[in-house]
């Protein structure tokens, strides 16, 4: 499972492969992440209330949070 970040003035926007959930990351304060987690209609299911230092440990997160919730696939 992957997340697939988009470009450009999307940068911050994302698809989970494989799933009917989006990620939208954002940066706070000193440089930390968080982010929100929707489904394809735009419904928000979850935000992290957690910070994460990198982008790296911010995407593990994400991941974590999608296996819990069990992957819908896309169809």
């Amino acid at each position: 499972m992957n997340i697939d970040w988009k470009r450009g003035s999307a940068f911050n926007f994302g698809y989970i492969e494989g799933t009917d959930y989006r990620v939208e990351r954002m940066r706070g304060e000193n440089s930390n992440w968080g982010f929100l987690l929707s489904d394809k209609e735009k419904h928000y299911m979850f935000i992290s209330a957690c910070i994460y230092p990198t982008k790296e440990e911010l995407e593990e997160a994400i991941l974590k949070e999608v296996k819990k919730r069990g992957s819908t696939n896309n169809s």
